[in-house]
């Protein structure tokens, strides 16, 4: 059995790979998407779409997860003719953006019908076991070097961005407009 180590030490890096940029998107993605299907709400249907979701029966609530797909099913054909007819760009750029909605949409309606679906005992069980899984896993990914130094790296970077971009305002925005309001009530004072 001396073919097992070799496989699991082939395996491991493009898994571990795999995992980390799972657990960066998913945390990504899903804190954009919950922000934009807070925007939805803000819209008078959507908002009474939610209303109409507080009221229902929790299983005629999962019927409404696949609304989005419904949906969206033809913007995507509608993207997938425009890439087939030479126009990948704007196609790419449907599909972004009608996966970019669907997904915020989903989050939004998953935040407002938990309550409603947790009343559901299967759903339930299999929510704990994926929370569960995923826990694991960010413990395992927290734990390794290889995450903890990506970390340092991605905060680092962030601290650099956020550098520059204070030293840009600075210098595009100038003087506060409080600065710019005492220099002209100088130049007033020493012409008078």
């Amino acid at each position: 059995m001396t073919w097992r180590p070799t496989v699991r030490s082939l395996l491991k890096p493009p898994l571990l790979l795999v995992a980390f940029l799972w657990v960066v998107l998913e945390e990504t993605i899903w804190t954009w998407a919950e922000a934009l299907g807070a925007l939805f709400a803000r819209i008078p249907v959507f908002a009474a779409l939610e209303r109409l979701i507080l009221r229902l029966d929790a299983r005629a609530v999962l019927l409404f997860f696949a609304a989005p797909i419904v949906a969206l099913f033809p913007l995507k054909l509608a993207a997938l003719w425009l890439v087939g007819n030479g126009h990948w760009l704007g196609g790419v750029a449907l599909l972004l953006g009608a996966k970019t909605a669907g997904t915020a949409f989903s989050a939004r309606l998953y935040v407002v019908a938990l309550p409603k679906l947790m009343e559901i005992r299967a759903f339930a069980w299999a929510r704990g076991h994926v929370l569960a899984l995923l826990a694991r896993a960010h413990a395992f990914l927290d734990a390794s070097p290889a995450w903890q130094t990506a970390r340092r790296a991605a905060a680092r970077a962030k601290a650099a961005a956020r550098a520059v971009a204070a030293a840009l305002r600075a210098r595009v925005a100038g003087p506060s407009l409080l600065g710019r309001v005492r220099a002209v009530r100088a130049q007033w004072r020493r012409r008078a």
